[in-house]
């Protein structure tokens, strides 16, 4: 149908475009005043200028939409929060920069000064209204391409993902779903309702064993991408200037009993009682650390900024990470090794590949074998270390963070809306 030639619809029909003229809208019988002005005009690429006063409609129709180029709306985590907050100062710029982003809203609520201990119930609320409201006026009152979302493992926080998400699909966005983690895929094995509220997505996940979980699920998925974290710059060590004895153990993290801090707390305890000498520094924010656990604490630094969360690791010499929950890619366990600690943690399939090399140190979720790799380091620290970093020098390039900007800007470029300049 000729755009020039007028309406010829009956009113109330719906009206639909064939393939051909997809970029080309149809208008229905409107008032004059919201017609284009008398110079807007049909340009090669088919855009139309429209006047302002389209705004007035809260739910403007597919038809009165502006055509625009394509636009991705990105959410992210505030930097100091974890692993997402790493993640976020490494993917968020990236994106900004490769591809067109018209907004980035964070989802994390705000400590107001007091960042030893997590936010309160009151300040996440006020975060995920104001996530929320944000999203659905820029979702709906404007047009966007796509949505990238660092979906969460469960909680409230995957309930405000799930609602995100079906913003997005209301408005047909293409939604793209970043897994930093690994729990997400058994959670959507065991529940139909959350399959089909994820369904039909884009997904980043950590590693081939997770990409496998997923598409296990029985979740539909439009595509499975394994793209890894990438590691920190190397800070070199410092060994000067203290006892050859001493062991130096670290905690960078959250500190919460699902990664067991307790344990290792309960771990060191137990290794002093042995005879070692230890000492415990940690960074990072406190869950439901008790004081008497904190006794063995010998330095709190709070939570770090990433140079000096970087600059940590150069007075550490073993790091373990007992947790009880299934990780993810801990950017701690990267950073470990880049620092050239001796690194142990539970096995996870999101780092899957660090234990199949020997890169990280098997432990269990208790404090007895917490403390049996505190006295395996003060016996041969360095015949650890050697033997870890010789595996982390064949599977580092993969985790190289030039290799992972490529695989991440290839992703958005093989969706059509990453910048080709």
């Amino acid at each position: 149908m000729d755009p020039e030639a007028g309406n010829t619809q009956r009113p109330g029909r719906k009206y639909r475009m064939n393939s051909a003229d997809r970029d080309v809208l149809q208008w229905p019988s409107i008032p004059a005043k919201w017609l284009p002005s008398h110079n807007s005009t049909r340009t090669s690429e088919s855009r139309i200028t429209y006047p302002e006063e389209l705004g007035m409609f809260l739910i403007r129709p597919r038809f009165l939409r502006r055509p625009v180029r394509p636009a991705v709306l990105v959410f992210r985590h505030s930097a100091r929060l974890g692993g997402m907050g790493r993640a976020a100062e490494f993917f968020t710029p990236l994106l900004t920069s490769r591809c067109h982003v018209s907004a980035v809203i964070s989802l994390s609520a705000d400590r107001k000064g007091s960042e030893r201990f997590a936010a309160s119930w009151h300040a996440k609320a006020l975060a995920t209204a104001a996530a929320l409201g944000k999203s659905a006026y820029l979702l709906i009152r404007r047009t966007q391409t796509a949505v990238y979302l660092p979906v969460s493992q469960g909680g409230p926080q995957l309930l405000r993902d799930a609602v995100l998400i079906g913003l997005a699909r209301a408005v047909r966005c293409t939604v793209v779903l970043h897994l930093h983690g690994a729990q997400l895929p058994a959670r959507l094995a065991a529940n139909q309702l959350l399959r089909a509220l994820l369904s039909g997505s884009h997904w980043l996940v950590l590693s081939e064993r997770v990409a496998g979980q997923l598409l296990a699920s029985g979740c539909p998925v439009a595509s499975v991408t394994v793209l890894r974290n990438p590691t920190p710059p190397a800070v070199p060590r410092t060994e000067g200037g203290r006892p050859s004895r001493v062991l130096r153990v670290g905690w960078l993290g959250t500190m919460t009993r699902l990664k067991g801090f307790d344990l290792v707390c309960g771990g060191v305890a137990k290794a002093r009682a042995q005879g070692l000498e230890v000492e415990f520094r940690v960074a990072g924010i406190r869950h439901d650390v008790t004081v008497a656990e904190m006794a063995c604490v010998d330095q709190d630094l709070g939570v770090l900024d990433l140079s000096n969360a970087l600059s940590f690791w150069t007075t550490v010499d073993a790091f373990v990470l007992p947790a009880r929950w299934v990780e993810g890619l801990p950017f701690v366990l990267l950073e470990g090794l880049r620092a050239g600690c001796a690194v142990a943690a539970t096995p996870s399939p999101g780092s899957a590949e660090l234990f199949d090399r020997g890169c990280v140190e098997p432990v269990e979720a208790s404090v007895e074998s917490v403390a049996r790799f505190l006295t395996a380091c003060r016996e041969d620290l360095e015949g650890i270390r050697r033997r870890q970093q010789k595996a982390w020098q064949e599977l580092g390039p993969w985790y190289e963070p030039g290799r992972i900007e490529e695989e991440f800007v290839r992703f958005w470029q093989n969706l059509g809306l990453g910048r080709h300049d």
